[in-house]
């Protein structure tokens, strides 16, 4: 079986009054009956859909879901990247920063960010997810409003901090429920759509925050910056509502019948990985967390994709200024960049759905991009204007992490595994921000050429990263193959041992004939 397929596997048929003849007690062992009891019966109810019933599921959860959630990470992106916005419309002036201050906003932003994802993952798992999520949502709308009222330093950085706490649910949230609604082999491109809409937000906010900069400079008024912040922060406020009448798991949706509700939870079934369901912690499942290479991997490559990210979102103003563009101009010539990395975000996706092998050649290719972008912006002595064409494909450096962090759903599997490593990742994630948003220094303006050739040499190292990542995948599937192989068993058998295995909340390596998505 490949590992993205995107189709339900078909369901073996299973006489529940004799489980032992179809589920190994290598892999049951530690699972209680009431538990195995609802596996097995989840696992046989799939019998009496058809393939018709779901695609038309699937096509209703594409309608409701997706939009949501691809509008949410587009406004979660404009929240993070809101105080660069501001910069050019009077930020700095009027809460008076001076030196190193505005970088360090960035830094308690994604310090909160990086602390808050032990205890929020918790919360996620012990509350409903959908609700906890929305919860959240509203408010950091209410805190990036709130960031208008700030006049000074001291304000800024005590409101950017909560943010980031409260931001901190938005990554593994999103991952959760996409493995809640959709196949292994359906995430990435889900995913990567509403990846990409950090960049079409962008443009969509960016027109917005233009009409509104422009306005205020013309007839006066409310600054610019703090009419961004009012304008962001109430568009984030009211899909918090919005997500609260939408999001959650299969089970705590109201736009489903009971009978759609089935189907959605026996379509995920054969991807093995559990669900977004409320589970207890399990601390055997972190102990595993640091006995899995992948773990360290992940760790290490977060780090690495996002040292350009955090010096990208937090100097994207101040690099344009080195091409020469004024206020209004910094915000038009951004539009070009964040249409090209939309396109290239979406175009990856898609190749990775159709072609589930090049997800690390495709990752690999987008990296060696930026590693160019960055070295050729920092270092070539050519106009400004060749600059600036060079630069709008410097989004490549964030395609392959909207292309790994699928696998935090797709290649995990236990719930308490795949809370704890989405922390983790997004810890690492911060720390990356933390580093790039200090490493453009103020001495090394206008070309940044120190913090440009920094940047590059950490995707450089990145890449490395990913071949020894990949590497382990294949060598691992390889492995599992020719242990199946001659351990005499069927395809059959083998499929629904998986299934119980997703469905009693077993790991990934718990789960001797799961196959990682490589």
């Amino acid at each position: 079986m490949a590992a993205d397929d995107n189709s339900p596997l078909p369901t073996p048929k299973i006489d529940l009054v004799d489980n032992s003849k179809h589920t190994s007690s290598v892999l049951v062992k530690s699972v209680d009956a009431e538990a195995l009891d609802a596996a097995e019966e989840a696992i046989v109810s799939s019998q009496e859909f058809t393939d018709d019933d779901f695609k038309r599921l699937r096509r209703k959860v594409d309608l409701v879901i997706m939009p949501v959630l691809m509008i949410m990470y587009g406004i979660y992106y404009a929240g993070e990247s809101v105080l660069s916005q501001g910069v050019p419309f009077g930020l700095a002036e009027d809460t008076r920063l001076k030196g190193n201050e505005y970088g360090n906003l960035q830094t308690f932003y994604y310090v909160a960010l990086g602390v808050a994802q032990m205890p929020i993952g918790y919360l996620m798992q012990r509350f409903p997810i959908g609700r906890a999520l929305s919860v959240f949502i509203m408010a950091w709308g209410a805190l990036i409003m709130l960031c208008a009222a700030c006049t000074s330093y001291a304000g800024l950085a005590v409101v950017r901090s909560l943010l980031g706490c409260f931001i901190a649910a938005t990554i593994p949230g999103f991952a959760i429920l996409t493995s809640s609604w959709f196949l292994r082999g359906e995430q990435t491109l889900r995913q990567g759509l509403y990846y990409q809409m950090n960049t079409t937000m962008a443009i969509v906010f960016g027109i917005g925050n233009y009409a509104l900069a422009k306005r205020q400079q013309e007839r006066g008024g409310l600054s610019g910056w703090k009419a961004i912040n009012l304008f962001i922060g109430g568009v984030t406020l009211f899909m918090g509502l919005v997500s609260l009448l939408v999001l959650g798991t299969p089970d705590e949706v109201w736009w489903l019948s009971r009978r759609e509700k089935r189907i959605a939870k026996a379509r995920v079934v054969s991807n093995a990985t559990g669900g977004g369901e409320q589970h207890p912690w399990r601390w055997a499942q972190v102990r595993e967390c640091f006995r899995d290479p992948t773990f360290y991997m992940g760790l290490v490559a977060n780090i690495l994709f996002t040292v350009p990210n955090g010096a990208v979102v937090s100097f994207i103003t101040v690099l344009l200024t080195g091409f020469g563009f004024d206020n209004l101009q910094q915000v038009l010539f951004q539009f070009p960049l964040y249409t090209f990395s939309s396109l290239d975000i979406v175009a990856s996706a898609a190749v990775v759905h159709y072609y589930p092998r090049l997800r690390f050649p495709v990752c690999i290719a987008n990296q060696v991009i930026g590693v160019f972008v960055f070295l050729f912006v920092g270092l070539s002595p050519t106009s400004n204007t060749s600059r600036y064409v060079v630069f709008v494909m410097v989004a490549a450096f964030n395609t392959p992490m909207f292309i790994i962090w699928p696998l935090m759903s797709a290649n995990i599997a236990g719930r308490t595994k795949k809370t704890f490593n989405a922390a983790c990742m997004i810890m690492a994630y911060s720390a990356g921000n933390v580093i790039g948003s200090q490493i453009m220094l103020p001495s090394d303006a206008p070309r940044y050429i120190k913090g440009l050739t920094a940047v590059s040499a950490c995707m450089a190292a990145n890449l490395l990263v990913l071949l020894a990542w990949w590497r382990y995948y294949v060598v691992v599937n390889r492995r599992r193959e020719a242990a199946f192989v001659a351990s005499g068993l069927g395809a059959e058998q083998r499929e629904h041992e998986s299934r119980v295995a997703g469905e009693t909340d077993m790991t990934d390596i718990e789960n001797r004939h799961f196959r990682y998505t490589c």
